[in-house]
C-alpha cells in the first residue's frame, strides 16, 4: 500500500505535489481555527443562555411587582374612600342603609341580599358581584355599623372600575365581618350570602392574623403564602391575597383585601416561558407559592407540599437549600442540585424568591448548536481553499499577455456593440501591454459612468424613502379610530407647550372620559362604540378654538390642551363641551340614536408645572368628576384642590 502510494506521488506533477502539501497544511489551520472558535461559541452561547435566563426572570419579577403595586395602589385608594364616606355618613342614614343593605336573619346573623350579587337597585343604586356575612352582635355597634357601611360603598366605588385589574376586593373586620366584590367567583359567592354558619370565625386564619399590629407593626400591605378558598371546599381551591390594615386612632378596626388565585399567578408568571424551563415562587418562611409540578389549582394534594421546611420530597430539599443559600442576593449559573441552570431574583414587596430553572440539557443544547455552522463554514473554507491553489498552480503562469489582450479587446467590442461604451474608430497599434492597458482604460471609463448613475439612483431612492419615512411618521401620530392625535403626540405637544411657556403665560389641560362607555359596548356592540368615539370627538374638537389640541389618550379617554387659557375660560369651554354632549344625541351603527355623557377634570399650569404634575392633578379632578356622579365639570387649580364643580343642570 505504501509503495502504490510513493508511486502515485512520484507520478504527480510539481503543480500538483505543491497543491498536496498546501491543502494538507490548510486543512490543519482551518481545523485548529475551527476548533477555537467552537470552544469561544460554546461559552458565548452558554453566558447568552444565563443571560437570558435571568432576563426572563427579571421580566417574571417586574410584572409581579407592577401587579402588587397596583393591588396596593387600589387597597390604598379604598381606604381613602372608605374615610372619607365613614366621615360624610348622617347617623340616622348609616342604620337605615344598614337594615337594607343587610337584613338580619333567623340565626342571628345579617348577609347580603341577593339582589347584591345578582345585579338590582339598592340604597347605593345598582350593584352587582358583593356579599357580605356580619356575625349577630355587631348591629348593636354603632362604630362598627358605620365601618361596614363605608367599606360596602369604597368598595362598590372601587370595585366595578377595577375588576379588569384584580379578581377582588374586600373588607373584613376583627369580628369576622366581611364585605366582598368578585363577580367572577364560580361558587357566586354563595358561602357569605347563604351557607356560611353563624359561628363563621376566620381570625386564626393567615389573610387575618398578617394584617394584625403584632404580625404587621409597619402597617403596610402584606401577602399570605398560597392558601384554600375559605368559601371553596377546602383543598380544591388555592389563592393567595394582598392585604392592607386599615386603622383608626391606633387600633385595628379592619383590612382591604385582594385575592390572587393560583391559576391568575400561574399566567403572570409562565409569560414568555421557554420549553423545559420551570418557574417557581417560594416565600422568605420556605412556604412553596408557585410550582409547575406540585402547585395544581383545584388539587388536594397541592397542601402537602407548600411546607419546603418539612417537604419529604428529595427535589423540594434541595429546592429550599438553594433559596436559604442564594436568597439574599441576586444568582444566575449552575445549580447541580436543581439538575439544571437557575436565576433567583427577590420580590421586594412580598419578600418572595423567583426561580427560573432551566435544564442543563436545554443550555448545553443551545451551546452545541453552533457545531454544524463552524464545521460546515470549515469545510467550504477548506474546499474553496484547495480548488483555488490548484487552479493557480495548474495555470503556473497562465495565459500569455497577448491573448488576455485579445480577450480585453473582445470585451470592449461586445461592450461596444451593446452600446455600453465608445470605442475609437481606429486602431493606434501598439504592443499587447499597451493594447491591454488602452482597454482597461476603457472599461475604467465604463464603470465611472455606472458608477455616477447608479449614486444618481441612490439619490432618487433616498428621497422617496425619505418622504416614505415622513409619512409614516404622520401615521404613527394619528389615532386610526377618531383621525385625532394619538397618546404619543399630544403628550409629546404638551411637553413641548409647557418647555416654550414663561412667568405670566397660560394654558389649561382638560382629561375627558366617557361615562359608562362599557355599556355602549356591551348593549349596542363595539361598532356602534368605535362609531360613538368618532361623533364625539368630531364634535368636541368643532368646540375648540384655534391653537388648541385635542388627542386620544386610550380607550374611551381624551386630552385637550387649551392654549392661553386662564381658569375662567378653561371652566367656560369645559362646561360647554360637557353640555355640548349631554344635549345632543349621536347616531351610531343601527341607525341608533345614542345618548352619551362625559365627566371632565380641568387643571391650569402654574410656573414649575411639569407633563407628569399638570397631567395627575387633572386626572385627579377627572377621578374626581367619576365619583361625583359623573356628566360633570370638576376643576382644580395648581395646589391640587378642587376650586370649582360643574353639574348637569
Amino acid at each position: 500500500m505504501l509503495l502504490r502510494l510513493k508511486s502515485w506521488q512520484r507520478s504527480l506533477s510539481v503543480s500538483n505535489r505543491t497543491a498536496l502539501s498546501l491543502a494538507l497544511g490548510l486543512a490543519m489551520l482551518i481545523i485548529a481555527t475551527a476548533t477555537m472558535a467552537f470552544s469561544e461559541e460554546r461559552s458565548k452561547a452558554i453566558s447568552d443562555s444565563l443571560a437570558r435566563l435571568d432576563q426572563h426572570n427579571a421580566q417574571i419579577v417586574d410584572g409581579l411587582e407592577q401587579r402588587f403595586e397596583r393591588i396596593a395602589m387600589i387597597q390604598k385608594r379604598a381606604g381613602v374612600l372608605f374615610a372619607a364616606e365613614r366621615a360624610g355618613l348622617d347617623d340616622a342614614a348609616v342604620q337605615r342603609e344598614f337594615d337594607e343593605l343587610y337584613p338580619r336573619r333567623a340565626d342571628g346573623t345579617r348577609r347580603s341580599t341577593d339582589a347584591m350579587f345578582e345585579g338590582g337597585n339598592g340604597p347605593l343604586g345598582l350593584t352587582r358581584g358583593m356579599a357580605a356575612f356580619i356575625p349577630g352582635g355587631i348591629d348593636q355597634d354603632a362604630e362598627a355599623v358605620r365601618d361596614i357601611v363605608a367599606a360596602t360603598r369604597a368598595i362598590r366605588a372601587l370595585g366595578e372600575g377595577s375588576s379588569f385589574e384584580i379578581e377582588s376586593l374586600y373588607f373584613f373586620t376583627p369580628a369576622n365581618a366581611i364585605v366582598i366584590y368578585a363577580p367572577q367567583r364560580p361558587d357566586r359567592l354563595t358561602f357569605y350570602r347563604k351557607n356560611a354558619p353563624a359561628s363563621f370565625n376566620f381570625q386564626n386564619l393567615e389573610f387575618a392574623t398578617i394584617s394584625t399590629p403584632t404580625a404587621n407593626p409597619v402597617r403596610a400591605m402584606a401577602c399570605t403564602s398560597l392558601q384554600t378558598v375559605i368559601s371553596v371546599k377546602a383543598g380544591n381551591a388555592w389563592t393567595t391575597g394582598c392585604m392592607t390594615p386599615v386603622d383608626r386612632n391606633g387600633q385595628h378596626i379592619g383590612t382591604f383585601g385582594t385575592s390572587i388565585p393560583l391559576h391568575e399567578l400561574v399566567n403572570l408568571a409562565n409569560m414568555g416561558q421557554t420549553k423545559g424551563e420551570q418557574i417557581v415562587l417560594v416565600s422568605r418562611e420556605g412556604r412553596l407559592i408557585l410550582h409547575p409540578r406540585y402547585t395544581r389549582q383545584n388539587n388536594g394534594t397541592t397542601g402537602q407540599f407548600l411546607d419546603l421546611s418539612k417537604a419529604k420530597q428529595p427535589d423540594l430539599r434541595e429546592l429550599w437549600r438553594f433559596v436559604q443559600a442564594n436568597g439574599n442576593a441576586r444568582f444566575t449559573g449552575k445549580a447541580p442540585a436543581l439538575d439544571g441552570y437557575a436565576s433567583i431574583r427577590s420580590l421586594p414587596s412580598t419578600g418572595w424568591q423567583s426561580l427560573v430553572i432551566a435544564p442543563e440539557g436545554n443550555i448545553l443544547a443551545q451551546a452545541l448548536r453552533p457545531i454544524r455552522r463552524i464545521g460546515l463554514s470549515a469545510l467550504i473554507t477548506l474546499g474553496l481553499s484547495v480548488l483555488i491553489v490548484t487552479m493557480m498552480l495548474s495555470r503556473m503562469v497562465g495565459k500569455p499577455l497577448a491573448q488576455m489582450a485579445d480577450d480585453a479587446q473582445r470585451i470592449t467590442d461586445e461592450l461596444a456593440d451593446d452600446q455600453m461604451i465608445a470605442t475609437p474608430d481606429s486602431d493606434p497599434g501598439g504592443n499587447e501591454v499597451t493594447r491591454l492597458v488602452r482597454r482597461f482604460e476603457l472599461l475604467a471609463g465604463a464603470i465611472r459612468h455606472s458608477h455616477s448613475m447608479l449614486e444618481q439612483r441612490v439619490e432618487e431612492r433616498t428621497h422617496a424613502l425619505n418622504q416614505a419615512n415622513q409619512q409614516l411618521r404622520n401615521l404613527s401620530e394619528i389615532d386610526a379610530l377618531t383621525g385625532m392625535a394619538n397618546r404619543r403626540k399630544i403628550l409629546a405637544d404638551l411637553e413641548g407647550r409647557i418647555e416654550r411657556l414663561r412667568e405670566g403665560g397660560a394654558l389649561a389641560l382638560m382629561l375627558i372620559d366617557v361615562d359608562h362607555f362599557k355599556t355602549i359596548n356591551d348593549g349596542h356592540g363595539h361598532i356602534a362604540g368605535d362609531d360613538a368615539l368618532r361623533r364625539l370627538a368630531e364634535r368636541m374638537h368643532n368646540l375648540l378654538r384655534a391653537g388648541d389640541a385635542l388627542g386620544r389618550i386610550g380607550g374611551e379617554e381624551f386630552m385637550v390642551i387649551l392654549d392661553r387659557a386662564r381658569p375662567v375660560v378653561a371652566d367656560g369651554i369645559a362646561e360647554r363641551m360637557r353640555a355640548a354632549i349631554a344635549n345632543q344625541r349621536f347616531e351610531v351603527h343601527g341607525n341608533i340614536m345614542l345618548p352619551v355623557t362625559i365627566s371632565i377634570g380641568v387643571t391650569t399650569w402654574v410656573p414649575g408645572d411639569t407633563v407628569t404634575t399638570l397631567y395627575a392633578r387633572a386626572d385627579s379632578a377627572l377621578y374626581e368628576a367619576k365619583t361625583a356622579g359623573r356628566n360633570c365639570v370638576v376643576t382644580r387649580d395648581g395646589t391640587g384642590k378642587s376650586t370649582s364643580r360643574q353639574h348637569a343642570a
